[in-house]
């Protein structure tokens, strides 16, 4: 479904001058900077806390507990809070928020080092951890805040946001600017620690060695208040609802079984990544690391969840999404096991960053097979993202929890093997973590397989030569008779009373002819001789006591004596007709308007049209109030319909355009008339043939015959 309220920019129209550009993008660059200089101090601050919460523990199973509980606590609210923190963010001025949430995580992190006990570093991350859960929905909010259709916006990435852009367009740009903000910080926090870690611990001391991170992270947080605090205003004009992770994950995520095994796959890559960076601080330090090597480690998830983000949806574009989500799984849990038996920093590391990958491909999979690619956040596949999203909060809330806890538990073994092998508890921790979640991938993999029957490796082979892998038995088999196709396109225009419907569909089939195209311009009912006497009785205000079922039968008789006459003749030899109401009328008037079951309407114009539909059906949207005013003649039996009943058929033509998004063209008719022109040309050009028929010149020698009915 196309959804604008504003003309997307024809290739050829003008752009606004790079001044204005300028001028009105400034607001928007500058809070986004303050945006990502902020995300950069929390991505410091997780590692900068839990270093500093090893320093005073004594015993590895202490260091572990220690560092567990800082991560735990700073994920916890996220889990718990979440809807409570998103309800006070949403009643407090945008800009404010912001400027609180930095301003205490500045205080709250200055004062770690400072303090230097480890229950008070437990309380900050737990401080910490509230904040940033009231600083990020205002900050989901408040880059979108501030688009409106008059502002041009030089979006992150290098992509461009102009003038005349549909609104949706610009907000769901704005949107993914402030994620990227929030979140691509990450990788550079970790080697921001890493690299700060070895001048604290050369010039501070191992005592001291988590200070300047911590100080670091401060300065940050302060540097993005100030920020902040340059940008004038943000307008409350997004709303913040933050559902609660605990509840979707109890009511589950409205999907069928194999949706469901997109949130078994997304829990095991989460526990496996959430697994490596409960422990690493330990267990790099075991293997002589310390605080750089804990950052290497971090490094690489971070940097490889980011790569794996952007592969998962591009990478091995032939081969079956959902078979991919399942083996990015299984092989997050098989680099798990290698990342914990293998005894070196250095290849532990690099094993660390290509689990990323897989868990970052893994999450991107999973989410892109949800979401419907024409809707914005706001759509109907939002909760399937909320149930993933949550999926994921709490199973990384488990692993950095409950792996520390059962590493300090289990202690270090001494197996025999060759020369002996030291098994500590955050290697055993490790591969029980590995266990799980090679089990869940395994178990996804076998319920979102969707080419069943066909072997994996011929399958990988074919993907990687960029080839779909056809059986062959099927490739050996004849190609079947090409299918005659009607070349012919059918334009239907929809909406309710006043939308002008009549006009813009007169409109596109003077345009069209101007193309040169063959056009029937055709309307329901009334079309055909029979039409008109179905017309009469149905629209007329005298008609009185015609019962519902009635009325939907006429107009099925009305529609199934227009295809066979007017519409079907016209597809066959190839002409493009354009239809003022067509189907979707029956089940939004009759069905929704008259509250009969939809369905059953559906069945009977079905077989009275032999199952035509539209290649494009425009919907024109208005309010019904304002479009019954603007009705000049008298009010038919239809329009004269209270108003419930209009407001009811406008829901049921929304609901139509949702069900079967690819079909329609959803357009606000309160806009410009040339706007709303201009758009359902461009898309019509979308579905256009050739302008002139085949043999159309060698029988005639001329254009083909524009004709009306």
């Amino acid at each position: 479904m196309t959804r604008t309220d504003a003309t997307r920019p024809h290739p050829a129209a003008p752009q606004p001058g790079a001044s204005s550009l300028s001028a009105a993008a400034a607001p928007f660059r500058r809070l986004r900077t303050a945006l990502s200089v902020s995300g950069l101090g929390q991505w410091l601050a997780v590692p900068a806390l839990s270093a500093m919460a090893v320093l005073p523990a004594d015993g590895t199973a202490a260091r572990l507990q220690a560092v567990g509980g800082t991560l735990a606590l700073l994920v916890l609210p996220a889990v718990l809070l979440a809807p409570l923190a998103g309800s006070l963010t949403d009643r407090v001025d945008r800009r404010l928020a912001l400027l609180i949430a930095d301003g205490l995580r500045f205080v709250v992190v200055l004062t770690v080092p400072l303090v230097d006990a480890l229950p008070w570093t437990l309380a900050a991350s737990f401080l910490v951890g509230c904040l940033s859960l009231l600083w990020l929905p205002a900050a989901a909010a408040a880059l979108p805040a501030l688009v409106s259709d008059a502002t041009v916006s030089a979006a992150a990435g290098g992509e461009v946001v102009a003038r005349g852009a549909p609104e949706t367009d610009l907000r769901a740009g704005a949107r993914r600017s402030a994620a990227r903000a929030a979140f691509g910080p990450a990788p550079v926090a970790a080697l921001a620690f890493a690299l700060l870690a070895l001048i604290a611990n050369a010039a501070l001391g191992a005592s001291h060695r988590a200070d300047l991170p911590l100080y670091a992270a401060a300065v940050l947080f302060v540097a993005a208040a100030a920020l902040t605090a340059l940008v004038k205003e943000v307008p409350a004009t997004e709303p913040i609802v933050v559902p609660a992770p605990l509840k979707l994950l109890f009511q589950g995520p409205g999907l069928d079984r194999a949706g469901q095994g997109l949130g078994l796959a997304v829990g095991g890559a989460a526990l496996a990544a959430g697994a490596i960076a409960a422990v690493a601080r330990v267990h790099t330090g075991e293997l002589g690391g310390g605080d750089a090597g804990y950052g290497a480690v971090l490094t690489g998830l971070a940097a490889g969840l980011a790569c794996g983000l952007f592969l998962g949806p591009r990478v091995l574009g032939p081969f079956s999404r959902r078979r991919l989500l399942g083996l990015t799984v299984i092989a997050a849990a098989l680099l798990l096991i290698v990342a914990a038996l293998v005894r070196n920093l250095v290849v532990v590391a690099f094993v660390t960053a290509f689990l990323g990958v897989a868990a970052g491909a893994a999450w991107s999979t999973a989410s892109a097979a949800v979401r419907d690619p024409d809707d914005d956040d706001e759509a109907g596949g939002e909760r399937p993202r909320a149930f993933l999203r949550s999926v994921a909060l709490v199973a990384a809330l488990v692993a950095v929890a409950a792996v520390p806890a059962v590493a300090g538990a289990l202690g270090t073994h001494r197996l025999d093997v060759g020369d002996g092998y030291d098994l500590d508890g955050s290697m055993a921790a490790l591969l029980i973590a590995a266990v799980l979640a090679l089990a869940a991938g395994a178990v996804a993999y076998r319920r979102l397989d969707d080419r069943r029957g066909i072997p994996l490796a011929a399958d990988l082979q074919a993907a990687l030569r960029g080839e779909v892998y056809v059986p062959p038995a099927q490739a050996a088999a004849p190609e079947p008779e090409p299918v005659r196709r009607e070349r012919g396109v059918f334009i239907a225009f929809e909406g309710g009373e006043g939308a002008g419907k009549t006009t813009q569909a007169r409109l596109a089939a003077i345009w069209l002819r101007d193309h040169g195209y063959d056009v029937i311009t055709t309307h329901e009912p009334g079309a055909t001789k029979i039409g008109m006497r179905l017309r009469a009785m149905l629209l007329d205000r005298d008609t009185t006591g015609l019962s519902d079922r009635a009325e939907s039968l006429l107009y099925a008789a009305d529609r199934a004596d227009h295809v066979a006459n007017v519409i079907r003749p016209a597809l066959e030899r190839g002409a493009i007709v354009v239809s003022d109401r067509y189907l979707d009328s029956s089940l939004a008037y009759q069905g929704y308007g008259r509250r009969q079951p939809v369905d059953d309407i559906a069945r009977v114009n079905a077989w009275a049209t032999g199952g035509l539909l539209p290649d494009l059906t425009v919907l024109l949207e208005m309010p019904p109030a304002e479009g019954l005013r603007r009705l000049s003649a008298p009010a038919d039996r239809i329009e004269s319909e209270p108003q419930e009943f209009h407001e009811r058929v406008q829901a049921g033509f929304r609901a139509l355009a949702e069900a079967d998004p690819d079909r329609y063209l959803v357009l606000d008719a309160s806009r410009p008339q040339a706007e709303l022109s201009r758009e359902i040309q461009y898309r019509i050009r979308e579905i256009l043939p050739d302008p002139i028929p085949a043999g159309t010149e060698d029988a005639t020698s001329t254009f083909p015959a524009i004709t009306d009915v």
